[in-house]
C-alpha cells in the first residue's frame, strides 16, 4: 500500500504540482507555461490553504483533488472508495496479456470493483470487442462512482455493474465466467496499525481481511468452483509474502491446474494467476 511515509523528492514535487494544477484549473504544461506564472487570487489561496491543511491532517491527495490516473485513464475517487494504485496495473496487464492469447469472446467478472478502475481498464484495453465484463461490489457508493467513471472513459456500454457480495447476485443462475479478476481486501488486522495515516483514511472494508488477510481469497476459491468455467483463469492481486498462502488455498489438483506468481516493478510478488482444469 502507498502512503505518505518514505516519499521521495520526486513524489513530493509531483504532489505539489498536482495540488497547484487543481487549484489553478490547468494541466502540468499550463502550470509552467502560463497559469503558474500568475499570482493566485484570494479564492485560489483559500482553496490551496484548505487542501494543504487537510493533506497535513492525513487526508489522501487523491480525495482532495478528486481523481487519480490508472493505466492512462482518469478515475474519479472520493471518500468511501478505495484509491487505485500503480501496483494494480500489474494485475490488469497480466490479465490482458493472458486473455489476449485466447483469441475468443470471454465473459469476465471483476470482484470488488471499487472505483471501477480494473473493469474500465480492461474494457479500454479490449481493442477487438471480445470481452463481456461484469463488475460487482457490495457498496452502493462504489457502484455509483464506478458507473460514473465508466461513462467518463467511454466504456459504459462494455461493463455491467451489479451489487453483489462476491458471487451472491449470481446465486441460482446458470452463469459461468471465463476469467475472474479481483483486488480484494488482503491486509491482516494485525498489520492495520502500521499503515500510513492517509491509507487509514480510505475505507477499511476495502483494505482489511480476516483470517490473516486470506478471507476473501478463500471465498473466491469456493465460489469459483461453481462460477469459473473449465480452463478458466483467476487473476488476484496479492500482498507481499502471501504467495505461499494463495497456493495452499488453491491446492485441490482436481479443480486447479497450476498457479503462476507475477512480480511487480519492485520485484515483489503481486499477482497470482490460477488456472482451472479443463475437465472437473
Amino acid at each position: 500500500m502507498d502512503g505518505r511515509a518514505h516519499r521521495s523528492r520526486g513524489q513530493i514535487v509531483n504532489e505539489i504540482e498536482t495540488i497547484l494544477c487543481k487549484v489553478l484549473g490547468c494541466d502540468r504544461s499550463g502550470l509552467y507555461l502560463g497559469a503558474g506564472r500568475k499570482a493566485l487570487s484570494g479564492r485560489q489561496l483559500d482553496r490551496l490553504g484548505e487542501i494543504l491543511k487537510k493533506r497535513a491532517g492525513g487526508e489522501p491527495l487523491q480525495y482532495l483533488v478528486g481523481d487519480t490516473e490508472f493505466m492512462g485513464l482518469k478515475i474519479k475517487v472520493s471518500p468511501g472508495v478505495l484509491i487505485p494504485r500503480p501496483e494494480t496495473e500489474v494485475l490488469v496487464e497480466a490479465a490482458l496479456g493472458q486473455m489476449a492469447l485466447l483469441q475468443r469472446p470471454l465473459d469476465v467478472l471483476d470482484i470488488g470493483t471499487g472505483s471501477g478502475n480494473i473493469a474500465i481498464a480492461m474494457a479500454a484495453g479490449d481493442r477487438e470487442g471480445r470481452y463481456n465484463i461484469f463488475a460487482v461490489d457490495i457498496s452502493d457508493t462504489c457502484l455509483k462512482k464506478a458507473r460514473s467513471n465508466s461513462k467518463l472513459n467511454g466504456v459504459a456500454d462494455k461493463i455491467t455493474f451489479l451489487k453483489s457480495d462476491i458471487f451472491s447476485c449470481f446465486k441460482g443462475l446458470k452463469k459461468t465466467f471465463d476469467c475472474i479478476i479481483s483486488n480484494p481486501p488482503y491486509i491482516a488486522e494485525k498489520d492495520y496499525d502500521g499503515l500510513p495515516s492517509d491509507v487509514k483514511n480510505e475505507p477499511s472494508s476495502a483494505l482489511l481481511a480476516a483470517d490473516e488477510g486470506f478471507y476473501f481469497y478463500k471465498e473466491i476459491e469456493k465460489g469459483a468452483r461453481r462460477y469459473l468455467a473449465p480452463s478458466g483463469m483467476i487473476f488476484l492481486e496479492i500482498g507481499d509474502g502471501q504467495a505461499d498462502g494463495i497456493k495452499n488455498i488453491f491446492c485441490d489438483k482436481h479443480i486447479w491446474n497450476k498457479i503462476s506468481i507475477v512480480k511487480d516493478y519492485n520485484d515483489r510478488d503481486r499477482v497470482a494467476i490460477v488456472y482451472r482444469q479443463s475437465k472437473v
